[in-house]
């Protein structure tokens, strides 16, 4: 949480500089540009169960397609923090006590492109602050893995702490829509700052570790909430 705290300080820091500059630029049909920009990425539903927010960080092509549209391909990188697996507990059903597995460990990173449509309310040259519509779609490459969990099923007398599951990791390329809204502030004839909220559904899932009251999590969704700061030429 350090981390995402700094990250939005100094995007907004930088925003704030840039908007500070100048507030009668306007952006042109036909420009292009590129921008810089970091998020909290939110698990919702089932997929919070298994991790909490975490930094995301991603890079875009930005084109000022028509005197409200903006058309974005982007790229993202998170890796998701939160995970409790060594503090979950089982039951043995054996003698119905409870244990944890303490060398549990889960990891799971994303990398992503997709295709963005920023749709405005305001023609693009008329500057300031202008509130957008977004949708878009891509993929989602994720890898997740998991290792170190106690076997829960054995038998016997006494628990073996050292019979451990297989670790497995899964990697996929998920397809992803995303819904959203946010405004575009025109800092200058080059400069814009984005701020925005996004809601993404991945078509990829989780699998479900039941023993450790973790459910499978399909479709996974997650809000982003988005600062960026874009450079038009």
């Amino acid at each position: 949480m350090r981390m995402l705290r700094a990250m939005f300080r100094t995007l907004c820091l930088v925003g704030a500089v840039l908007v500070s500059v100048s507030t009668a630029g306007a952006l042109e049909e036909g420009q292009s540009g590129i921008g810089f920009f970091g998020s909290a990425h939110v698990p919702i539903g089932k997929f919070k169960q298994w991790y909490s927010v975490s930094p995301k960080l991603g890079v875009s092509y930005n084109y000022a397609a028509a005197q409200r549209v903006i058309a974005e391909i982007e790229y993202h990188y998170s890796k998701m923090g939160g995970g409790d697996l060594d503090s979950r507990e089982f039951t043995w059903a054996v003698d119905k006590k409870n244990y944890r597995s303490p060398n549990a460990s889960q990891n799971m990173w994303f990398h992503s492109f997709s295709a963005t449509a920023l749709v405005h309310f305001r023609d693009l040259n008329q500057g300031g602050t202008m509130p957008y519509l977004q949708g878009g779609l891509g993929f989602y490459g994720y890898s997740h893995e998991v290792s170190g969990l106690i076997f829960s099923g054995q038998t016997g007398q006494t628990l073996n702490q050292t019979l451990l599951l297989s670790p497995y990791k899964d990697k996929r390329a998920a397809l992803t829509f995303s819904l959203g809204g946010g405004v575009t502030i025109v800092g200058s004839e080059h400069y814009l700052i984005d701020i925005r909220g996004r809601f993404n559904i991945m078509l990829g899932e989780l699998r479900p570790l039941e023993d450790w009251q973790l459910r499978k999590a399909f479709p996974l969704q997650a809000l982003d909430l988005i600062v960026g700061v874009k450079y038009y030429w």
